[in-house]
């Protein structure tokens, strides 16, 4: 890109201060025809209302003469120079940018038997060292047409500007608004970057501005100038509890809204912007970081891309040492009271796990908790029997620590882990010193799911990044399966630091609508503070088949009916790892075990957060919903499923056994509904 000139310095001022809903314009797009040959225009104008502007911007100071091919002006030297009529050069650039248009036959239309672009295109020259009088001159002399060429007086304001654009002999006008998405194509066409691909290579759409502008915000820590580009209602970074100056970023986003997308895309642009910068990417689970290191594809001494608990286990070194099993201890140490408590050793477990988290370590503190969104009551006499075990369990903790065995389990990972780098560092370390074998400090980390991630995962995440860096979250409050913290317990506040995307493009329009008529069908998913609302109208999303709802007469026919299936969908071609069955419970996996050795995704709810497939099968939905009364436990079952659901972009069926539970009738409006016989025939 050349140096910009004075005009061109001026025009991009102007331009950044038209209406951004009318308006959005590009710098020196390079054009490239497919004979080989490019051309690169000043400036290309998109109005949403009117259609598309060549702009060229000329610095003469001074014009002498010329006609429709020929313009003479005068140097600053003061000898005599002609050049080409820039309104010649600015419609041969037109001519080309109406080329690549017609390459693509979504911005096509059928007019008067012919097929024509649907919006006009018109070009424009500024002048802005030359008065509106000169202008107005060349114009009577027909050199050029009435409006198409602005001096001086008309470059004092965006207001002018836009007035000028209004004002062009525009071929026709819009009936109306360019939509969005032939809005993106055009961008797309103007910096093919924004197309967006599949796992084949295959273009799938473009993206937005909000995602664009997302994925190309400064890194504050190398470029500290640049903090007016941020929100004047941020809080200090005192009351975010966050390292000095550092860039706080969340985007929030309904599922299939390109959250994942914007993060990687983010890492690669800041990668190629600063290769020096250290970066850091942390996910909830090992599934998602691998996807995710396959979408950014750098090496990991530019990029680390690991779960959350591999990070710790590189930050320990070689104090790591295989966790504890808080559950299997349960299982073996606590079985008579667990049958006392009525409640399973996975429900205990995450109870021990809020506990730490919230700092309730004493009896009383946790008797007089207030404690929501488990889906069981827990009484004080229930209460009271947790803290007898959580205090056996946390006194042999302390038993094998005081015998040096670190004998730490999942939940406390992240807090040893901080211990561990608070710790006095030696003036001269020995080689007998644990070390980390990661830096400890970075310039920006992406969390994606960060909806799941715990106060001191977070707490974690601050203490890596650097003064001045950038802390980038990703996350969607109606997927929520591990936590139920908000960001203020997490020790963030992002009032004012946050982008909301609402347009689920991951899916189908049919697939979407069925998944949030569960949260539509539930009084606290639909009334979540923070949840981002789906917004089915703005753009054309994709449409598909109904999501198939197919009820069972037993576990045989279920099996079968999937099985024929999943065949017919491998005979279409597709590849089996863009197949998934999904299952609520971690024990119905077992049953699709020869699916999962022919490449087929086979995992329980809790494993496939920020994963999609192209067809996803989610069996077993007649016990789903073991406690139908329970209020909470519906909501934490509906919540799962909806995240389920949304795993899938073109295909789903859903299946059950006998009759369906009645938290999944709000499914009967958006799904085809079909009953098996026992042959798993319908």
């Amino acid at each position: 890109m050349s140096t910009p000139t004075y005009g061109e310095k001026l025009l991009n001022r102007l331009l950044r201060d038209l209406p951004r809903k009318q308006f959005f314009f590009h710098y020196e797009p390079q054009l490239n025809q497919p004979d080989g040959q490019s051309s690169k225009p000043d400036f290309v104008i998109v109005s949403a209302l009117l259609g598309v502007v060549v702009l060229e911007v000329k610095d003469w100071v001074k014009l002498t003469g010329g006609d429709q091919r020929t313009i003479h002006t005068t140097r600053s030297d003061g000898k005599p120079a002609s050049y080409e009529n820039p309104l010649r050069t600015a419609e041969g650039y037109a001519y080309d940018l109406k080329k690549r248009f017609e390459e693509r036959a979504e911005l096509w239309e059928q007019y008067k038997g012919r097929t024509a672009l649907r919006f006009p295109w018109q070009v424009m020259v500024a002048l802005p060292r030359i008065s509106q009088s000169i202008v107005q001159q060349f114009e009577k002399k027909g050199i050029w047409p009435r409006g198409c060429v602005i001096g001086k007086e008309l470059l004092a304001s965006p207001a002018h500007v836009q007035q000028a654009i209004q004002q062009l002999p525009w071929k026709f006008r819009l009936e109306q608004p360019l939509s969005l998405d032939m809005l993106d194509i055009i961008r797309e066409v103007l910096n093919p970057t924004l197309q967006v691909q599949n796992d084949e290579g295959l273009p799938v759409g473009t993206l937005t501005q909000t995602q664009h502008g997302l994925i190309t915000e400064p890194l504050i820590s190398l470029h500290p100038k640049q903090m007016m580009l941020f929100d004047d209602d941020e809080l200090s970074n005192e009351a975010l509890g966050i390292p000095e100056n550092a860039q706080v970023r969340l985007v929030r986003g309904v599922a299939g809204s390109g959250k994942t997308l914007v993060l990687a895309r983010r890492v690669r642009h800041l990668a190629e912007q600063h290769p020096a910068a250290r970066l850091l990417v942390m996910t909830f689970n090992v599934e998602l970081a691998k996807d995710l290191q396959t979408r950014i594809s750098l090496p990991a001494e530019q990029v680390l891309v690991a779960s959350f608990h591999r990070v710790c286990k590189l930050l320990l070194g070689l104090r790591w040492r295989d966790p504890l099993q808080t559950r299997a201890w349960l299982r073996q140490n606590a079985r008579d009271t667990l049958k006392q408590l009525g409640l399973n050793a996975e429900f205990v477990a995450a109870e021990f796990a809020w506990r730490k988290e919230m700092g309730l370590l004493d009896d009383e503190a946790y008797l007089n908790a207030e404690r929501r969104g488990r889906g069981i009551a827990l009484d004080r006499h229930k209460r009271t029997l947790i803290n007898t075990l959580f205090n056996q369990y946390r006194a042999e903790q302390q038993t094998r620590n005081e015998r040096g065995e670190w004998a730490y389990d999942w939940d406390d990972v992240a807090s040893v882990a901080l211990e561990v780098l608070n710790e006095p560092k030696p003036a001269d370390p020995d080689e007998t010193q644990p070390m980390t074998v990661i830096p400890t400090a970075f310039d920006a980390i992406f969390i994606d799911e960060a909806q799941d991630f715990a106060p001191s995962w977070i707490a974690l995440a601050k203490h890596l990044l650097k003064p001045n860096g950038s802390l980038f979250l990703c996350d969607d409050p109606s997927q929520s399966i591990f936590c139920s913290y908000n960001w203020h317990q997490k020790g963030l506040n992002v009032v004012g630091r946050s982008r909301i995307l609402r347009v689920p493009f991951r899916s189908t329009r049919e697939i979407s609508q069925a998944a949030h008529s569960l949260i539509e069908a539930d009084d606290t998913l639909r009334a979540t503070e923070d949840r981002a609302e789906p917004d089915f109208t703005s753009y054309e999303l994709g449409s598909g088949p109904l999501p198939a709802l197919i009820a069972c007469p037993d576990p045989a026919s279920e099996t079968a009916y999937i099985a024929s299936k999943i065949d017919e969908l491998l005979r279409l071609g597709l590849h089996p790892g863009q197949i998934a069955i999904l299952s609520h419970a971690k024990w119905h996996t077992a049953r699709w075990e020869k699916w999962q050795k022919q490449g087929i995704y086979v995992q329980y709810f809790e494993k496939m957060k920020g994963l999609e497939f192209l067809a996803v099968f989610i069996p077993h939905l007649h016990d789903s919903f073991p406690r139908p009364d329970d209020a909470e436990a519906v909501t934490a079952a509906r919540r799962k499923l909806f995240t389920a659901m949304t795993r899938a972009r073109y295909r789903l069926t859903l299946s059950y056994q006998g009759t369906l539970p009645a938290p999944l009738t709000p499914l009967l409006d958006y799904t085809w509904c079909e009953s098996l016989d026992t042959e798993g025939q319908k």
